[in-house]
């Protein structure tokens, strides 16, 4: 924003050679021309986000009850990160089916889902985190769930 040096007024970058409201030769000193861009940029509304068909709803019901499967990332597009973890829980699984396996052979029930219960008790927990929280979550493209 540029005044004048004289009457401080607000002026305009074609005024430099006089202040209109003054009259004062060369108002402003040493004239460059710049604008204060934090003016210029509106702030982002969540109004003006762009919006996914897919409901961030359905992500939470996923995360919630399909979690273990990873569900709820193979619903956001994220096809590897979803394998990955479900290698990882199938891996914790196995471990803990076979921890317990070995231990007592006639529990055989038991220990296919003991591991499995906790496991999802687990997801089970995470998916109400997310639900209460409720914070944007972007897809793989980039654009914000519903």
């Amino acid at each position: 924003m540029l005044k004048c040096r004289n009457c401080g007024r607000k002026l305009t970058k074609f005024n430099k050679e006089f202040c209109p409201y003054c009259g004062i030769k060369n108002p402003i000193e040493d004239f460059t021309d710049s604008s204060d861009t934090t003016q210029a940029i509106d702030k982002i509304k969540e109004e003006q986000l762009v919006f996914n068909e897919k409901s961030y709803r359905n992500y939470t019901i996923f995360s919630i009850f399909l979690g273990l499967f990873s569900v709820d990332l193979f619903y956001l597009g994220f096809k590897t990160l979803g394998l990955i973890r479900l290698l990882i829980n199938f891996g914790i699984w196995l471990i803990s089916f076979l921890t317990i396996f070995l231990i007592n052979n006639n529990l055989l029930i038991i220990s296919i889902f003991v591991p499995l219960g906790i496991l999802y008790l687990l997801y089970l927990i995470y998916g109400l985190f997310k639900l209460l929280k409720r914070n944007h979550i972007k897809d793989k493209n980039g654009v914000y769930l519903k």
